[in-house]
């Protein structure tokens, strides 16, 4: 019977100040086809319940299409690069991605890549064309937004309800550049005074800036249990909407946990634990600087389907961890959470 063999790439537990929830560079999926179904994203608005629905009704003579997995480079420096991006643009399906776990009090950060093309003018009215969603799917948390500016774009941000203001910045940025945006929500203690800021090209590596380009805080606390960003590009109004790329997608409760680049030397060997090394014959192989009790490990496939989930413990230094699900060849998503909600993921790939 042939051996089944998955490698485990630069499996590692973070430290507490890397708190990642999601990192995708969109590197192991299938250019030209619809990024809807590969990873965990998804169009559909019910089960999973990630998704905002595919197009909306559209205008006479017009089609609408799935947003698409496209070969186009983004980079940014200290924070990450990747050869393939997501399609930018209207009458596409509005394809999102969970936020597990929900967000429910703390800091949000939500960071990606644009490379935009166009962008909306005033009169065409802008929309948000990325959206962060609550465990309501009719609350939105907070929204992205660009406009043209005559020699660039403006990109800006609006809390809550779309009737709310949206608060620009005021630089332009050059169309076909890649433009590195960081999101991030707060929730404050009383009501309605969560505050929502934007950061556009920040030296990533010196940590957050003490200032904002932008900053929107009318409107009621949307907030609830955040559990989802979703790019929302099915709008029927092509003159709202900007078209282009985006990649580098990540969402984290710390601004140090959005990178893509590896841990530092010496932030690994401070990481309190660490997973290495090879599964053979449905074992796992890990080594553990620390007892970890309780753990919710999961394997989904890239489809997103949940092919193993239960509860484990890891034991101080080695230990073998079983695989009770057969895999078959392709590529697979584990998931570690710790009980305080620490999460970590990792893909693997049987040959």
């Amino acid at each position: 019977m042939k051996k089944a063999i998955l490698l485990l790439i630069l499996f590692a537990f973070v430290s507490v100040k890397s708190q990642n929830i999601f990192k995708d560079d969109f590197t192991l999926y299938t250019s030209g086809a619809e990024l809807s179904g590969q990873g965990l994203w998804s169009n559909s608005p019910i089960a999973p319940n990630v998704g905002i629905g595919a197009c909306l009704p559209v205008t006479s003579g017009s089609t609408c299409s799935g947003t698409k997995i496209v070969d186009q480079n983004v980079f940014f420096a200290n924070y990450g690069s990747s050869t393939k991006s997501m399609e930018i643009g209207p009458l596409r399906d509005g394809v999102a991605h969970i936020i597990n776990p929900m967000v429910v009090g703390g800091d949000l950060y939500i960071g990606l890549v644009l490379n935009l093309a166009t962008a909306p003018d005033e009169s065409g009215l802008p929309v948000d064309f990325l959206r962060v969603i609550n465990s309501d799917p009719t609350q939105v948390t907070f929204r992205l937004i660009v406009k043209n500016g005559g020699f660039g774009y403006k990109i800006g941000i609006r809390k809550g309800a779309s009737s709310n203001p949206t608060a620009y910045g005021d630089n332009l940025y050059n169309f076909n550049e890649n433009v590195l945006v960081i999101v991030k929500y707060s929730h404050l203690d009383g009501a309605d005074d969560d505050i929502v800021k934007l950061y556009v090209n920040p030296d990533y590596a010196s940590g957050e800036p003490a200032s904002a380009v932008a900053t929107a805080a009318t409107g009621f606390d949307q907030s609830g249990a955040i559990d989802r960003v979703a790019f929302r590009l099915n709008y029927n109004t092509i003159p709202s909407m900007p078209t282009g790329f985006a990649g580098l997608v990540s969402a984290s409760t710390t601004w140090e946990g959005l990178s893509f680049l590896p841990l530092a030397t010496n932030e690994f060997q401070t990481a309190p634990v660490t997973v290495a090394a090879l599964v053979n014959n449905h074992n796992l192989s890990i080594r553990s600087t620390s007892v970890m009790n309780q753990l919710d490990f999961e394997i989904h496939a890239l489809s997103g389907v949940l092919v193993e989930n239960r509860k484990i413990n890891l034991p101080l230094g080695n230990s073998n961890l079983a695989i009770d699900t057969k895999l078959s060849t392709g590529t697979y998503i584990v998931t570690f959470k710790t009980t305080t909600g620490e999460k970590f993921n990792q893909k693997i790939i049987i040959p």
